[in-house]
């Protein structure tokens, strides 16, 4: 028994010595040499198939999308200026308003009391100018005759000497009834305003956005009646980066589109860029103006803009698919004349249409590598397959 399990135990050995010795002969042995520094990850070392373009001149636009919502150009509140009870309200949630438009009646009684009063009072301060007028008119004539007879020893100088009190007298009532009238027609022209403002009148035109209160409310100053937004520019408000802020300025042109308007284009410009960028997300605010004729974009829509950040005629531009990204830094691979590829830090300025602008080295030169370069190293052997 022993010795049949020797017999299987050789056996065994036999032939795991005989299949390794055949794996060894299949893949080369010990002895092959390994892959040279110049080749690429292709299988055997050999030369890896690329695709190539060559550098070339064509017309560049970058054209970068940002979004934002829609802004009205401006949002007013009416409000109460005086105490009182609304009477009427005539404006409802999407009504136009014109430009000194009465939306509304405050009870005017107490109002039209106070300036009858007071109009009252300045005739009767007038009245009292006039007779004081006339009064200091003929203390003045006295004055002026009893001066004559004091001179011809008529008339004694203290007869003189009363008239000059009364005339200083009759000077200061008019002064008085003068301030009196200016006195009162301030409170007039205060009178008069309460009055007015007893007619709820709008300050621009535009369409009534909320209506706060109803007719019969107990107004107070300053509570607030109709809420108007102007709708014939709207704004779109985005955030941009850094990097984008740089390119934009007030008047490019920019194109608009909602989700909420499918199929249709709004042309805008870039109206206001912000001074300043915001801490937290390192952007600022751009405000895009639009004319808005039909009223159709609405203030909280959610918009897409895009904007045609810079232009090139004439840019020197490879396949963007021959771009290698590490780090933030872009490279392509060259192909030389000894069919070896060589990595070249490039910089890249507009991206358009599958392209990519090369804007350094100027001297980039011969067949860039678009595809296959995932395989090469720096000095790899390449081979680029015929086209049929």
């Amino acid at each position: 028994m022993k010795k049949k399990h020797i017999i299987v135990l050789a056996i065994l050995t036999l032939t795991a010595i005989g299949g390794f010795t055949a794996f060894r002969s299949f893949t080369g042995g010990e002895s092959a040499a390994p892959a040279s520094a110049g080749s690429g990850r292709g299988g055997m070392g050999g030369p890896v198939p690329v695709e190539v373009a060559e550098v070339g001149l064509r017309q560049m636009v970058e054209v970068r999308e940002f979004t934002g919502t829609v802004a009205a150009s401006y949002t007013y509140v009416i409000s109460a200026k005086i105490p009182g009870r609304l009477m009427n309200i005539n404006k409802r949630i999407g009504d136009p308003v014109r430009a000194n438009e009465i939306v509304g009646n405050i009870d005017r009684t107490h109002f039209r009391n106070v300036l009858d009063e007071v109009q009252a009072q300045i005739r009767v301060s007038e009245a009292s100018l006039e007779e004081a007028r006339a009064q200091l008119a003929h203390t003045e004539r006295e004055l002026g005759r009893t001066q004559g007879l004091v001179d011809k020893g008529i008339a004694a100088q203290a007869e003189l000497d009363g008239l000059q009190t009364q005339l200083e007298t009759q000077r200061s009532r008019y002064q008085l009834a003068k301030a009196q009238i200016e006195q009162r027609q301030i409170l007039l022209n205060q009178a008069q305003t309460s009055y007015d403002y007893t007619q709820v009148r709008a300050p621009e035109r535009g369409l009534v956005a909320q209506r706060h209160v109803d007719g019969g409310t107990l107004m107070s100053v300053g509570m607030p009646i109709l809420t108007v937004v102007g709708l014939d520019t709207v704004f779109v408000e985005l955030a941009v980066t850094e990097r984008d802020y740089q390119k934009l300025s007030p008047g490019k042109m920019a194109v608009v589109t909602t989700d909420a308007i499918p199929g249709r284009t709004f042309e805008g410009v870039v109206h206001r860029m912000a001074p300043f960028f915001q801490a937290a997300s390192r952007t600022a605010v751009v405000e895009i103006a639009l004319r808005n004729r039909d009223h159709l974009l609405k203030p909280g829509m959610f918009a897409r803009i895009n904007i045609t950040l810079s232009e090139e005629d004439a840019a020197r531009a490879v396949p963007a698919t021959a771009l290698i990204e590490r780090d933030g830094r872009y490279s392509v691979f060259v192909v030389s004349d000894s069919a070896t590829a060589k990595r070249v830090p490039v910089e890249v300025g507009i991206k358009d249409d599958g392209y990519a602008q090369i804007l350094s080295p100027a001297d980039l030169d011969g067949p860039i590598v678009t595809l296959g370069q995932h395989l090469l190293r720096d000095g790899s052997r390449v081979v680029i397959p015929a086209r049929s």
